[in-house]
């Protein structure tokens, strides 16, 4: 009972005391006016010029009676906690979509890095056509067919497979000509039952080249027109990307029978990358294309692309690391040949138009116009053609909610949205009703969207994408009548399906389900969600060293204090800034750094720990320590005196060294060192962190460098002279500093040190294992360049320096890891630039061929480049390390892919599903 003076919780979740009961003018029924114990009301009493009863301003507020609950019963308590769970639920829900976006986010980053490189690339292939003229036949704008003939592949359809021998080993299915039924449903059923045991490579070639040979005669243009099988039982279903993951494209089967004359199917492009399978699907696909010429179809889609499938599957690509590992370099050409075969986009009984990408930036586009695109050849990167532009857009596009078209960065250069309008002009001007497109996982992680009221439909068919967003998957299936029906799905583990078709046997079709979607728990939700936040994790550690030097720079320009500290929000606007990433990154900054109690963060510490952690094999051991050698040698080989190494160091005379003076000198002395190696060295230098140092003090801090990469002082000695040497520096150097104890023992002041002049210093020191033998020991270990006398270089790497700040170490892996961070940045380009001069494709091409492959990425960079020649020529005498004169730049590239990388097993955890899994419409 509610009474005047009662304490009361409101609708769960706010407690207070009744200080009105009664009718109100504000609506009908009985009323309580409640003073809440915090101020989370709305007035003092007074509601819409009514005042029932008077409180404190900000704790007043009116509730009807059924709403109100005496906080002692067991409703209320009941209550609060149905409160507390579903605020805890819509949290959780909150921070898996929040963390969906971000993965979603920087998936997209993937393929817009894709589309960067292939501008540089082009930039590439135009140095190496002019410096390299007879090292490739292949003519500009490759195609796959020219790119196959240059390789040795043949574009004959119909010879594919025929010199290949199937292995008397082979344990799979057999495959026979002319095609029957019989044979496609035995390699389906072992498909579906033994997924590991791979089709034989010859086979893939033969069905590849009959769905050529098909698909070439069938398809006039650009643009494929298909029909909805008529009868009672006719449908066409309409798949959207599938990336590989063989599960889903199995239950599709499992839940729509497989096709034939009455079921046609058509995949909306996107087969290829991300998952494990992409060659199974399109095996299943491509027989029953044979089969069924005229109720089987594939749309090209932006993965169906040579230079994306060479990319690893951690960076967005994968297919051919699939064809690699199950077939041959050769199989792959054959698939490319393929996709370049495949219509821009299909018209469905001259009413429904079918795209991967989207529509156009182009006003007044008709399917005519499309008809006539040139699609036999790699996407292009660049729009300025209209033709170029149109082919893009259909493999690239994504929708937008408002009017027009727009740039769409974070897709890659060159991309576009298009808006509502957009859609209802195009369809008005050919005379349709509706457009169907795929290209992305919809936001809402359903396995479709409707958008642009209803005239556009996102379809995605690979459920629970990547094995970790939780998403679900969908097909659109079309009827006779030209209603269509959309069913959702969350496909079970490969595994699991497995083992259903091994029990049902061959002889027995799978049985479609009817059970509701899987409901799952928030803990599995939240395993999902873990996930995805480990793999963002990793793609913003890459991108994090990529930029390290733009970070520093940014916030060095806060920190004027040279602290180490920044705002939180400085840190967050300075990862925006210089990642160019719209992320929520203060859900981020959580997850990454560590807030003191005065909102700081401490950018040093978090720069100085986020490193790649790659395995970077091919190359002999100590090649990082080479690298920075290489570095320092050119300043010994200048050989310059003691005032022309000062004054080349302190250009003003001040005493100090600045950032600017050391890079000056670095010139001066030819050490052409790249921007981010040269502030990679100053940071660990300056250690004062004040931007300049004195010059003795800099010169023997730059000395700890050197002498941690060549492993003590640089100079090659047997143990017993290393030990001298260290006693002699311990007695001759004091608390002196080195430019001092040089100019000492400089007694001419010619600015060298002769032999005369070393001898005399060492005998001062009076120690009585300096006979006239050692000292001659000495003297030819210390001489590095053999030109009787010492530069300041020379003598100051004969004595080590006791570096207890450990700069030196830190040192290194800046510059290894700047070399590191931009090969694995521009690895794509790189790849192209190997595959230049390796036609064939075995992976290994001449040292001199690896070594212009990475000039010309250098020279492509604009001002930006990745090695200095003298760090190149070590990465190759590296490389080569059996001294063949050959290099596997296969293996050099493979271990650009990031450690740690994500499962493609299927996570458990998806988002708590729809009470509806599939819609009608009539059309």
């Amino acid at each position: 009972e509610i009474k005047m003076g009662s304490k009361v919780v409101i609708l769960g979740k706010r407690k207070g005391t009744v200080r009105f009961i009664g009718t109100t003018a504000f609506g009908p029924g009985e009323w309580v006016g409640v003073e809440l114990d915090k101020a989370t009301g709305t007035h003092d009493g007074l509601a819409n010029g009514h005042r029932y009863f008077t409180c404190p301003a900000g704790h007043g507020v009116y509730v009807q009676r059924q709403g109100v609950l005496p906080s002692t019963s067991w409703q209320a308590a009941a209550s609060q906690i149905q409160s507390l769970l579903r605020g805890r639920k819509d949290r959780q829900e909150t921070d898996y979509k929040r963390a969906f976006q971000t993965w979603n986010a920087m998936d997209m980053e993937e393929e817009s890095q894709f589309l960067d490189q292939s501008a540089t690339i082009s930039r590439v292939e135009h140095m190496l056509r002019a410096y390299h003229p007879s090292s490739s036949t292949t003519p500009n704008g490759n195609s796959a067919v020219a790119l196959s003939i240059n390789g040795g592949v043949s574009t004959d359809y119909s010879n594919w497979g025929t010199d290949m021998v199937v292995d008397a080993d082979y344990k799979g299915p057999h495959v026979t000509w002319p095609l029957t039924l019989s044979t496609v449903q035995t390699i389906l059923h072992h498909i579906r039952t033994n997924p590991d045991v791979h089709l034989h490579k010859k086979y893939v070639a033969e069905i590849l080249g009959q769905a050529c040979i098909i698909m070439n005669a069938e398809l006039k243009d650009s643009v494929y027109d298909i029909d909805v099988p008529s009868g009672p039982d006719g449908k066409l279903v309409i798949c959207g990307d599938t990336h590989g993951q063989l599960a889903d494209f199995l239950w599709v089967l499992k839940q729509n029978g497989e096709p034939d004359e009455d079921t046609g199917y058509l995949l909306n492009g996107d087969i290829a990358d991300r998952g494990e399978d992409a060659s199974e699907i399109l095996m299943i696909t491509l027989l029953y294309k044979i089969l069924y010429p005229k109720r089987v179809m594939i749309n090209r889609g932006n993965h169906e692309n040579l230079e994306m499938n060479r990319r690893s599957s951690e960076h967005g690509g994968g297919f051919f690391d699939e064809c690699r590992m199950k077939y041959d370099a050769t199989v792959f050409m054959m698939f490319q040949q393929f996709f370049e075969i495949l219509p821009l986009a299909t018209v469905v009984s001259k009413r429904v138009f079918v795209v991967h990408g989207g529509l156009y930036r182009r006003d007044g586009v008709l399917v005519q116009h499309i008809r006539t695109i040139n699609r036999r050849r790699q996407c292009p990167t660049q729009t300025e053609a209209i033709e170029d532009a149109l082919m893009f857009d259909c493999l690239w596009a994504d929708p937008q909610d408002f009017p027009g078209v727009s740039r769409a960065a974070h897709r890659g250069a060159n991309c576009i949205r298009f808006g509502p309008d957009v859609t209802k002009r195009f369809l008005g001007n050919n005379a349709m009703s509706l457009c169907i497109r795929s290209h992305e996982v919809p936001n809402s992680l359903r396995g479709f969207e409707d958008r642009h009221d209803g005239r556009l439909i996102t379809v995605f068919t690979a459920s629970n994408y990547c094995g970790q967003t939780g998403n679900y998957g969908a097909v659109v299936i079309f009827h006779s009548d030209m209603s269509y029906t959309v069913e959702e799905h969350m496909a079970p583990p490969i595994e699991v399906l497995v083992q259903e078709y091994r029990r049902s046997g061959r002889q027995t079709a799978p049985s479609r389900s009817d059970e509701a979607l899987k409901t799952v728990s928030q803990t599995e939700m939240n395993v999902s969600k873990d996930k995805m936040v480990g793999d963002i994790q990793d793609k913003l550690r890459q991108k994090i060293v990529q930029h390290k030097d733009d970070l520093w720079w940014y916030w060095m320009q806060v920190d004027t204090q040279s602290t180490g500290l920044v705002p939180a929000a400085i840190w967050r606007q300075g990862m925006a800034s210089a990642l160019q990433l719209e992320l929520p990154w203060f859900n981020i900054q959580k997850t990454m750094v560590t807030v003191d109690k005065d909102g700081m963060v401490n950018y040093k510490k978090f720069l100085e720990s986020v490193n790649l952690d790659l395995e970077v094999t091919g190359f002999e051991e100590g090649w990082e320590n080479k690298i920075v050698l290489k570095f320092y040698e050119s300043l010994l080989r200048s050989d310059l005196t003691l005032k022309q190494t000062l004054d080349m160091f302190d250009q003003d005379g001040d005493g100090k060294v600045s950032p600017l003076e050391f890079k000056q000198a670095l010139a001066c002395a030819e050490a052409d060192l790249p921007e981010a190696q040269v502030n990679a060295i100053l940071r660990v230098i300056d250690r004062d962190s004040d931007g300049m140092l004195n010059v003795s003090d800099f010169l023997d801090r730059f000395q700890v460098v050197y002498s941690l990469a060549s492993g003590g002082s640089g100079i090659q000695m047997d143990a017993a002279t290393r030990k001298l040497m260290n006693q002699i520096g311990r007695k001759l150097l004091g608390t002196k500093s080195r430019i001092d104890t040089f100019k000492k023992i400089d007694l001419n002041g010619d600015g060298y040190i002769d032999e005369g002049e070393f001898t005399a210093a060492m005998s001062s020191l009076r120690m009585p294992e300096l006979n006239p033998a050692a000292l001659k020991r000495l003297w030819a270990a210390v001489d590095v360049n053999g030109d009787g006398h010492l530069n300041y270089f020379e003598f100051a790497q004969a004595f080590e320096v006791v570096d207890t700040s450990a700069s030196g170490e830190r040192a290194m892996k800046g510059i290894v890891d700047s070399i590191l961070a931009s090969l694995q940045k521009n690895q794509m380009t790189l790849a192209f630039a190997f595959r230049y001069f390796d036609p064939k494709g075995e992976g290994r091409v001449l040292r001199e061929d690896f070594k212009a492959g990475l000039r010309a990425l250098n020279a492509s960079q604009k001002g930006s480049h990745s090695v200095t020649d003298a760090q190149l020529e070590v990465l190759v005498d590296y490389m080569d390390s059996d001294k063949d004169g050959n290099i596997d730049y296969q293996e050099f590239l493979d271990c650009f892919s990031r450690s740690g990388s994500s499962s493609s097993s299927r996570a458990d955890g998806a988002p708590v599903p729809p009470k509806r899994s599939s819609q009608s419409h009539a059309m």
